[in-house]
């Protein structure tokens, strides 16, 4: 059978042709890729698949897109680290982009915030099953008054429903279950499903993904929920491969996604809310392309000897790409200055991704206090994504060695002695459409793909 996948991502659009054989094995026998046509993706998307099925029509077709900006999702929520970090959380795991985080009341500032960020939909959440009423219903108000496009997902306490329901009547809403009917069972999957649902009904309109649905007669996939799902299946089909950060790093965003349980440890004191098993977090700033200007910043704060600062090829270099993020790297200086931007994407993101530690003194003596998953003890970390995936002399560890505290004096618990697997054909967003279908199969393939950077 002749599989067909490609994923349509902000810089390039790429894709595969495997051939599953009858043993349930994935091969691949072709690979193409075209600059992404971000005002049209149609365009880049026929290109690759003209080149892909020359040789013959696929059984199957399988494709993603994370161009122009993917999913953009506000969300609001009460306690910041509770209902509000839920709705994130679970925006996250559907493959959306933040644009917006709000806690409590909407302010009239943040009502303009939201205004001028473009989300495709708000997710409104707030209250536990029959806890705070006062703030779904006050936000619902203050949206219902606004003049936003965005569709409204409403998961917060169900004892407010049908109320949000009468404010935001004539309104684009879709209410589901709460994303946190109490705090010790978050419940992110109806609001998952629904936002995935926008995507492919609503959201695909007028960036030319609606022209591939007609060509094609599939739906497509938000790339990061496809390889959310993707760790997924890699510790259900391959639970001897153990635990493990994902690191997806694009010209537009840093994406990181871990597969990790969180082990009760004597001493130590966990607050926030319970970690699910598999986690992604997004960084819309940082980027090897489109969002290189904001990754140059980051590399800057790393750079203890302030050389980036005072060196005006590293900034013509960042320019140059953020104005063409098509532009590869072609001469020593400007792969230097690459590796540069790929460090501080991967510190950033992966602390921004990993829990926080710190001590305080109780009657009882020293406790250790945990908000967030405890990463140190993972045993590896997967490259993925254009530079990643590409360059063979990148190591993380030496990257990684820069975390110690934050900016509070509390311990990053980032993976800082995990071994480093790299994707070098950067099979992993294409074998994650795959796995749709054909989990096991996709699962193993990307598996055996990986190669070890010593």
């Amino acid at each position: 059978m002749r599989l067909l996948s490609i994923d349509i991502g902000s810089t390039w659009t790429k894709g595969a042709t495997f051939v599953l054989s009858s043993r349930n094995d994935l091969r691949v026998v072709k690979r193409a890729a075209r600059p992404t046509t971000v005002d049209d993706l149609s365009r880049g998307f026929n290109a690759v698949y003209d080149a892909l099925s020359a040789d013959g029509k696929p059984d199957q077709i399988f494709y993603s897109s994370s161009a122009k900006g993917g999913l953009a999702i506000a969300a609001i929520g009460i306690v910041p680290d509770l209902t509000a970090e839920m709705a994130k959380l679970t925006a996250y795991s559907a493959g959306a982009k933040i644009t917006d985080s709000f806690a409590y009341a909407l302010s009239t500032a943040d009502i303009a915030a939201l205004g001028n960020s473009n989300s495709d939909i708000i997710l409104l959440a707030g209250g536990a099953d029959g806890g705070n009423t006062h703030y779904p219903v006050e936000n619902a108000r203050k949206l219902a008054k606004a003049n936003l496009a965005a569709t409204i997902v409403f998961a917060g306490n169900r004892a407010v429903r049908d109320e949000v329901e009468r404010i935001l009547d004539g309104r684009d809403l879709v209410c589901v279950e709460n994303v946190l009917p109490d705090l010790e069972n978050p419940n992110p999957e109806p609001a998952r499903t629904a936002i995935r649902e926008l995507f492919l009904k609503r959201i695909t309109t007028g960036k030319g993904l609606d022209r591939i649905v007609t060509s094609t007669g599939k739906e497509p996939w938000p790339t990061p929920y496809a390889l959310f799902e993707y760790c997924r299946y890699i510790a259900e089909f391959a639970p001897e491969f153990g635990e493990f950060v994902m690191v997806d790093m694009g010209g537009a965003t840093t994406d990181v996604y871990s597969v990790h349980e969180e082990k009760n440890l004597a001493g130590t004191v966990r607050r926030g809310l319970p970690e699910a098993k598999v986690k992604r977090t997004v960084e819309g700033d940082l980027g090897m392309r489109v969002s290189a200007r904001s990754a140059a910043v980051a590399a800057r704060k790393l750079d203890t000897s302030k050389s980036l600062g005072a060196d005006p090829a590293f900034s013509s270099f960042v320019d140059r790409v953020s104005r063409a993020p098509e532009t590869l790297a072609s001469n020593p200086e400007e792969r230097r200055f690459d590796g540069v931007l790929a460090s501080a994407n991967l510190v950033h993101s992966v602390a921004r991704h990993s829990g926080r530690a710190h001590e305080v003194c109780t009657a009882e003596g020293l406790v250790t206090v945990q908000v967030g998953r405890d990463l140190t003890e993972v045993p590896q970390i997967i490259g993925t994504g254009g530079y990643l995936s590409a360059t063979a002399n990148f190591r993380p560890r030496d990257s990684l060695s820069s975390l110690g505290t934050d900016e509070y004096g509390k311990r990053v618990l980032a993976p800082l002695r995990a071994r480093y697997l790299r994707d070098p054909e950067y099979l992993l967003p294409l074998l994650a459409n795959v796995a749709a279908a054909h989990p096991a199969a996709a699962v193993r393939a990307g598996l055996e793909a990986l190669v070890e950077n010593h």
